[in-house]
């Protein structure tokens, strides 16, 4: 897949992480660390710019080898950086990948995230080919998991040990997106 790619929505367009976004990416995880780093091992008190630089080359080796889609997320408006989307774990044996989000503190209530979901999961579907989307989230992540909701993804199970993180296992609860999920928001967000 090609790092020019670009999805836009009405409020938001997502491309691939360049290195040039090291810093915007840096400011967002900083001023999130408080929030992201009860759910994910890689948002750490030490969080600097060489693992934010770290992270993005390997986010452009994903979509080199197409193991991964890591997309940047900015307002259409003012260019302002607010998170990521992505696409990991893709299996050819079942035809799915799990999706992943994070939006930046001062940037959460605004819709961003599930407008942002919708758009990569259309890509997913449409361009991909793929035919189900997992979002796993932290039994007691309550904001994730209404935004799951939020995007028509359904509650399917709470799966003992699915997310290991910070060096333990722990529960996490499974939703899905098909296809079909995606035609009652079709009109509200393109």
């Amino acid at each position: 897949m090609k790092l020019d790619f670009m999805l836009t929505t009405p409020r938001l367009y997502l491309r691939p992480y360049k290195i040039a976004d090291v810093d915007d990416n840096l400011a967002a995880v900083l001023e999130s660390q408080p929030d992201l780093s009860l759910w994910v091992e890689w948002c750490h008190d030490g969080y600097d710019q060489q693992d934010a630089h770290a992270w993005l080359s390997a986010s452009q080796m994903n979509w080199k080898i197409d193991s991964g889609y890591e997309l940047a997320v900015f307002t259409s408006r003012d260019d302002k950086f607010v998170g990521t989307v992505c696409l990991n774990n893709l299996s050819q044996l079942t035809n799915s990948a799990e999706l992943g989000y994070w939006i930046r503190s001062s940037c959460h209530r605004q819709g961003y995230a599930t407008e942002a979901i919708i758009a990569l999961a259309r890509f997913a579907f449409d361009t991909l080919a793929l035919t189900r989307l997992e979002i796993v989230v932290h039994i007691s992540n309550t904001p994730s998991q209404k935004t799951a909701e939020s995007t028509g993804a359904l509650f399917e199970s709470l799966s003992r040990n699915r997310i290991y993180t910070h060096g333990k296992a722990c529960d996490g609860m499974v939703y899905s997106l098909i296809p079909q999920d995606l035609s009652l928001k079709r009109n509200r967000f393109g």
